[in-house]
């Protein structure tokens, strides 16, 4: 329930807020803790606490990790659950994790289960954690699904870490490569060029080229910036809002040959994992597959995943519903069988995420030798442009000093 309250600090200072906790002993506790006297406590009707805005809960993967950890400590202690949470809330200087510590332990100690305490929190831990929790619960082996789980969220935070890194680099390497030359073009070539027309000089088609794009942008980089920025904030817009240009932009982004090795080999280390996760957890395969489809933020992989769901709801297997795709590679597909077939599909899983964990590693840890070919390449082809442009002025004029 929410309650509007109004308080004093310790410096004097006074306010108001809406706080949302099951009881009116919690709110007094939580206010003692955060050493706000109340002046006021009004308790709000549901119907006006629907429309009061959800504060945004700002925590880190790693500390729903180490939630997940401490919760299955707890229970292995035989320690209450709501104690456990009041200990890991003292522990932690994050205010907002603290608040969803001391809601779930408040939650719990007045009668909810741990995935109803969690509900309100589905943003923080994720709908597939959450999920997860409430399979455990269900087959009285939550210590163990809260374990996995902290072990699927380490291995998929170091996986999306791997991944941002590698493409991190190419990026870099571009826009600087790329803000040197329109530098040189802005500033350093317009100089060399009016001494050109200075002597009256004859210049050949390429030099006048060179000529009338580092004018253009002379004079029109300002708008060009603007333009930019205007564009990028128009393209997340749009991004955000339609799906088919968000399945475009994955098109595109896959038919980039280095990025998509990184890409594709996240998504089906992640999806990998996570199959696995749900197989050992008695999470039914079915509705793994539509968990992930809502989860996923590819949409390529996300449509291809719809897609296998449907034809695993007819009664196909997961390795022919794949390989009607075209998306994932013939090894997943392949390893996949094997596991229906010999019914070890857990330890194919496993294997598969394993796989491609590592690839997406090697390219991490490589691609700067990767990429500084395709750069000195590329900053080549440009130098032996201009001087290609300037070696024919550059004769003329030293002929007519001599």
């Amino acid at each position: 329930m929410h309650f509007f309250v109004k308080f004093i600090t310790k410096e004097g200072k006074t306010g108001f807020d809406f706080i949302e906790l099951q009881s009116y002993d919690a709110l007094l506790k939580k206010l003692a803790q955060e050493k706000r006297i109340p002046l006021k406590i009004t308790p709000l009707p549901a119907l006006i606490s629907k429309f009061i805005p959800q504060k945004s809960t700002k925590v880190s993967p790693d500390e729903v990790v180490e939630l997940m950890e401490s919760l299955h400590l707890v229970i292995k202690s035989g320690l209450p659950l709501h104690e456990g949470l009041q200990d890991l809330a003292k522990e932690t200087d994050n205010k907002h994790f603290k608040e969803m510590l001391l809601y779930i332990a408040d939650a719990i100690n007045n009668g909810q289960s741990l995935s109803n305490a969690f509900e309100k929190y589905k943003n923080a831990i994720g709908p597939i954690i959450l999920n997860l929790i409430k399979i455990g619960e269900e087959t009285g082996q939550l210590e163990s699904t809260l374990k996995r789980a902290a072990d699927f969220l380490k291995r998929t935070i170091s996986l999306k870490k791997k991944a941002k890194g590698a493409l991190i680099y190419p990026t870099f390497a571009f826009v600087a490569v790329l803000g040197a030359m329109l530098v040189w073009m802005i500033y350093v070539l317009p100089q060399m060029l009016d001494l050109f027309k200075s002597m009256d000089l004859k210049l050949p088609p390429l030099t006048l080229g060179i000529i009338a794009v580092s004018h253009f942008l002379s004079a029109y980089w300002v708008y060009m910036i603007a333009f930019f920025i205007l564009f990028i904030i128009i393209f997340k817009i749009l991004h955000k809002k339609y799906q088919k240009v968000r399945l475009f932009t994955d098109k595109m982004i896959l038919k980039i040959p280095i990025v998509k090795q990184i890409i594709a080999g996240f998504n089906i280390a992640f999806i990998s994992e996570y199959l696995r996760l749900a197989l050992v957890s008695g999470v039914p395969i079915f509705n793994a597959l539509q968990s992930l489809t809502d989860n996923l933020k590819n949409e390529i992989f996300k449509e291809a995943l719809a897609s296998s769901t449907q034809e695993v709801s007819k009664g196909s297997q997961i390795s022919s519903a794949f390989s009607k795709t075209g998306v994932f590679t013939p090894f997943t597909i392949r390893m996949i069988g094997v596991g229906e077939s010999s019914g070890s599909l857990d330890s194919q899983l496993d294997l598969i995420a394993e796989h491609y964990y590592e690839r997406v590693n090697y390219f991490a840890e490589n691609i700067g030798k990767v990429i500084e070919p395709v750069v000195l390449i590329f900053v080549g082809g440009f130098m032996a442009l201009v001087v290609a442009g300037l070696m024919g002025p550059m004769y003329d004029l030293i002929s007519q000093m001599k």
